[in-house]
């Protein structure tokens, strides 16, 4: 039972996190027909997962536990490094190359 409950609160956590700080309090689906609610559902999802990964690599290559980041102080690095980044050449990417 103990167990089922952290479970519980680890949703919860997932919810909030999506709900509240990923997409904003008053962010609705936008759309209007059921699969692309569904394909805009999952776009939540992946970016909630992406921030999530981002944060395991980070505190993995910074050698301490993943559990110490925050995942608001992430989402406020990645926002503010976004514009840096649309300013940038494909081959200038640091993670990805092409071919």
């Amino acid at each position: 039972m103990a167990r089922e409950y952290h479970q519980r609160w680890e949703v919860e956590n997932t919810i909030d996190e999506l709900k509240i700080h990923l997409l904003g309090r008053k962010t609705h689906v936008r759309s209007q027909k059921p699969r692309e609610v569904v394909q805009e559902v999952y776009a939540w999802l992946l970016g909630h997962w992406s921030v999530r990964v981002l944060m395991f690599q980070a505190a993995t290559n910074a050698e301490f536990a993943p559990l110490r980041l925050s995942f608001t102080g992430t989402l406020r690095v990645i926002r503010r490094a976004i514009p840096k980044f649309q300013r940038l050449q494909p081959e200038e990417f640091p993670l990805f190359s092409i071919g």
